[in-house]
């Protein structure tokens, strides 16, 4: 192995080599420089696996002379000219250029080569047998500061295939030891970053021979730890997601904060809060699409199917949502069912057409049509008919899910075919018209029990076959009643009712018979009390009220005439109270005409509820009361404004001011108020040359309402402008 080894003739990047001399300084070994100088570059054999630096010190330094001139050069310069001195100056002329040309031209070379940076070796191609040691740790060091896993693994690979016994193995083996932890590290990373597998498979690529080695199985069990650890409480809250209970889920979420992962603390634990809120969201849809299905109909359960179907495959309640949307697709077929029932097929399918997409129920929806168009066939009633609907029924396997319910129509259609066989017979026995023949036709109708499908049927026609008899035997009853009662009187009205009475309850005439027999007790009432009521409206027009109320009592309760003789009492009991208490109502009103309120309203108060002037009575004490208060009101008035002093006139305004509006005193206390605020104002006006304060408060205690306010305000700015020493609160 020699160190003769020409380097390529390339300028390196400035960062990378100056990266790589820091990294050697901090390695303590020296960089290695490989030198490409202009000229060749001998080495001795005992430099080889030698420092680089030692290499560079057998380098010759070129030797650059400048250009001479011989003496063969001067026989061949031309003949010398006529005139010396300018021949001399041209030689002298072109020695000087050329002297200064070469000169310059060294500078350059010089400068160039003086600046001109070494090359660095080309690792890549380096043939790696044959290179120096110093050679391999520059490699190393470049391949290391690339800090990735192969890269490492590579630099290690490169120092440690030099021999034990190298003399710079000891820096060889600090930086093997370095690299390998960066290996952990970058596993470290690995791991938080959320890649466990490759942060194991990073770790176990460590080079068995390095102390970081033996920190690899304790590294690998502890991460498998954390990441069990954390894989447990995020499986644990979603379990708690899928049982719906999202105040645990959230609880044990947050445990995912104290795990030792970055990965764990941050993403996952992001990616399970986003679930717990999308799990929310979801739950709230369900719970209203539940609330809307319930209320029924058509368009709720649309809706509601709406809401379910928002719950995306990666909610932890899509299954349930599933199952929602899928018993209310079973509402829907109920609903379809129910409309069916009702004999509206149309409509019926138009539901079917709105089921949403269900595995479940796609066999139900199918085997519905059949039925339904089975049914629909089935309600034109004939035998025909009934049996074509059997044949579609009859399509439905056992594998079906709707075979129970077709076995069912299968069954109910036999049986319906006998049944309308026996009701043809029974209407065309009935044509006959007779009683006997529509006897014979309920017979042959009441064959048909009641729970079969066209039981309904058979016992409408019974009903009507029923009252057509009924009707035939017991119109002629009501034809001689009425015959009967139309003499009038009440023998003949009882024999009428006698003769309708032979109707019997229940029977198809019974209610036309009872109104009847209603009708002339009446009659019979009427011709009884109505001398009754005749006699007491004599008695009442001859002012005997009391014996007039007497004998109208007579006619009792439910009586023809008992209504129109209660109204009569009602207006001679009225009558009869205002005579009573009319003397009284007038003796109170004299009395108030007189100011005796007082005893206007004891004598109004002897009026009893219930009479006929008490409503009245209570009117006019309402109003003696009133017309009393006010009075009062005024009397303290008058009382106060007597003593003459502002304050007192002031309460008396006041009180004055209490009198309702309503009140027939009203008018003189309005009268009262304007005289005693103008007695305010003149009293302020007199104590104004005496005391300008005292005068401006006395007029400021007018009230607004009084006559006197307006000029009272305007008295006061007056003062206040005239008298400006005057300094008011």
């Amino acid at each position: 192995m020699t160190g003769n080894r020409k380097m390529p003739d390339h300028r390196p990047e400035m960062d990378g080599t100056n990266s790589v001399s820091k990294e050697f300084h901090r390695s303590g070994i020296p960089p290695f420089r490989a030198e490409a100088p202009p000229h060749r570059v001998e080495v001795s054999p005992s430099s080889a696996g030698r420092h680089p630096s030692s290499a560079s010190q057998a380098v010759n330094t070129p030797t650059v002379n400048p250009p001479t001139v011989h003496a063969d050069a001067a026989s061949s310069l031309p003949p010398k000219s006529p005139r010396p001195q300018k021949r001399i100056f041209r030689r002298w002329q072109f020695w000087g250029i050329t002297s200064i040309v070469a000169f310059s031209g060294l500078g350059v070379f010089s400068a160039l080569t003086l600046f001109r940076l070494p090359s660095v070796p080309n690792c890549p191609a380096i043939f790696w047998p044959t290179a120096s040691a110093s050679l391999r740790i520059y490699c190393a060091q470049l391949n290391a500061e690339r800090r990735t896993v192969d890269d490492l693994l590579k630099a290690i690979s490169l120092v440690n295939a030099l021999p034990d016994d190298h003399p710079l193995r000891p820096e060889i083996d600090r930086n093997i030891e370095v690299w390998a932890k960066d290996i952990l590290v970058l596993a470290e990373e690995s791991f938080h970053e959320g890649d466990l597998k490759s942060a194991i498979s990073t770790a176990e690529r460590i080079p068995d021979n390095t102390e970081a080695h033996q920190l690899v199985e304790e590294q690998i069990q502890s991460w498998k730890g954390i990441w069990t650890e954390a894989q447990g409480i995020f499986d644990e809250a979603e379990a708690f997601l899928y049982q719906h209970d999202l105040r645990q889920a959230f609880r044990t979420a947050t445990r995912l904060l104290d795990v030792q992962n970055e990965y764990w603390r941050t993403t996952k634990y992001r990616e399970l809060n986003n679930l717990i809120t999308l799990t929310r969201e979801d739950s709230n849809k369900l719970s209203n699409a539940k609330d809307i299905a319930s209320q029924g109909g058509l368009s709720n359960l649309l809706q509601a199917v709406k809401l379910a179907e928002e719950v995306k495959p990666n909610s932890p309640l899509y299954a349930k949502a599933q199952q929602q949307i899928a018993e209310i697709g079973q509402s829907m077929i109920d609903l379809a069912q129910e409309t069916l029932d009702q004999r509206d097929y149309m409509a019926a399918l138009n539901i079917l057409e709105q089921i949403p997409d269900q595995p479940g129920l796609q066999n139900k929806i199918k085997d519905f049509k059949i039925l339904a168009e089975a049914q629909a066939q089935a309600w034109n009633g004939t035998p025909d008919d009934i049996q074509g609907a059997i044949a579609r029924a009859q399509k439905i396997g056992r594998d079906r899910p709707l075979y129970s319910r077709a076995q069912q129509l299968i069954s109910r259609w036999r049986l319906e075919i006998q049944d309308v066989q026996r009701l043809a017979i029974a209407r065309q026995v009935a044509q006959g018209g007779t009683t006997s023949d529509l006897r014979a036709a309920i017979a042959e109708a009441q064959l048909i029990p009641a729970s079969n499908p066209r039981g309904d049927e058979a016992q409408q026609a019974i009903d009507e076959w029923t009252t057509t008899i009924q009707t035939v035997e017991d119109r002629p009853y009501l034809t001689r009643a009425e015959q009967i009662a139309q003499r009038g009187d009440i023998a003949s009205l009882q024999a009428a009712i006698d003769e309708a009475s032979n109707v019997g309850q229940g029977r198809a005439l019974y209610a036309e018979a009872r109104e009847q027999i209603g009708s002339w007790r009446s009659q019979i009432q009427r011709i009884q009390d109505g001398p009754i009521l005749e006699r007491a409206r004599v008695l009442a027009n001859s002012g005997n009220l009391v014996e007039a109320i007497s004998v109208a009592e007579r006619i009792s309760s439910g009586r023809a005439l008992y209504d129109e003789a209660q109204g009569e009492i009602q207006a001679w009991t009225g009558q009869f109270q205002r005579i009573q208490d009319q003397p009284l109502l007038d003796l109170a009103r004299r009395y108030a005409s007189q100011g005796n309120v007082g005893q206007a309203i004891n004598v109004a108060e002897q009026i009893s509820s219930g009479r006929a002037l008490y409503d009245e009575a209570q009117g006019e004490i309402q109003l003696w009361q009133t017309q009393s208060q006010g009075e009062d009101r005024m009397q303290q008035a008058y009382t106060s404004a007597s003593v003459g002093t502002p304050a007192m006139l002031l309460n008396a305004i006041q009180l004055a001011n209490e009198v309702p509006e309503d009140n027939p005193t009203r008018a003189e206390a309005d009268r009262m108020i304007s005289q005693w605020s103008w007695r305010i104002l003149e009293i302020a006006e007199s104590q104004l040359n005496l005391d300008p304060m005292s005068a401006i408060n006395i007029a400021r205690s007018i009230p607004s309402y009084a006559e006197a306010y307006p000029t009272a305000q305007q008295q006061i700015q007056t003062w206040q402008q005239s008298v400006p020493r005057v300094q008011i609160p």
